[in-house]
């Protein structure tokens, strides 16, 4: 890995990645059975029938949005827009937006739960407290938020993920949960549980928290 001094913009590496390498990621689930499923049950068994999900980073909709719109409303949100024309052909009960999760705007109290899986460690940390508190306002009183990255600690890298360049950057877990308290989430579950991803195993750190 690099540092992220003298790059191009992290968003926009991580716009084209993604892009061109949409249907290996796709693939890369489905070579061992990762968390995400069993996580993704923790909200919705929390959720009457029919609430409204946004799913923050949705990638190509496969598998999470599929399950969410067996008995929920489902909006995602993605940075590629190989993956929302992805999601739109796998899941055309959801609503997708191309649009980055920094920037993209809802009303409060718009949402039920927010899931968003591998997604913060893809944009400046320097955002996530103001991602994470923005989120607080999409969600109505009481509202779930379950979202996952990597248990690292990097202020901004840039490396090779299958074969294209990706931009990193996140913090420690015992700070990001204080960044999601400090949001105003109560934290009801936290963990972190190593994925495989090829012939790796990559740690990650899961909070499913809910608003104050």
């Amino acid at each position: 890995m690099n540092s992220a001094t003298g790059f191009s913009d992290p968003k926009q590496v991580v716009e084209r990645g993604y892009d061109q390498v949409a249907h290996d990621y796709a693939r890369l689930e489905g070579e061992a059975e990762w968390p995400r499923m069993r996580w993704l049950k923790k909200v919705l068994d929390r959720l009457p029938p029919g609430s409204s999900v946004l799913d923050l980073g949705c990638g190509s909709g496969v598998p999470a949005d599929i399950e969410i719109s067996k008995e929920h409303q489902v909006t995602g949100v993605d940075i590629s827009q190989t993956q929302i024309s992805l999601a739109r052909q796998n899941n055309p009960a959801g609503n997708y937006l191309h649009g980055d999760a920094g920037s993209v705007e809802f009303g409060a109290s718009s949402f039920d739960a927010v899931v968003s899986f591998y997604t913060l460690e893809h944009i400046p940390r320097e955002e996530h407290e103001t991602i994470l508190r923005r989120i607080h306002q999409w969600l109505r009183p009481g509202g779930l938020l379950l979202i996952s990255m990597e248990a690292g600690d990097y202020e901004g890298f840039y490396g090779e993920w299958l074969g294209v360049p990706m931009f990193m950057s996140c913090f420690d877990p015992e700070t990001m949960r204080h960044l999601v308290d400090g949001a105003g989430f109560d934290l009801l579950e936290s963990a972190i549980e190593n994925q495989v991803e090829g012939s790796h195993a990559v740690p990650y750190h899961w909070l499913l928290a809910r608003k104050r």
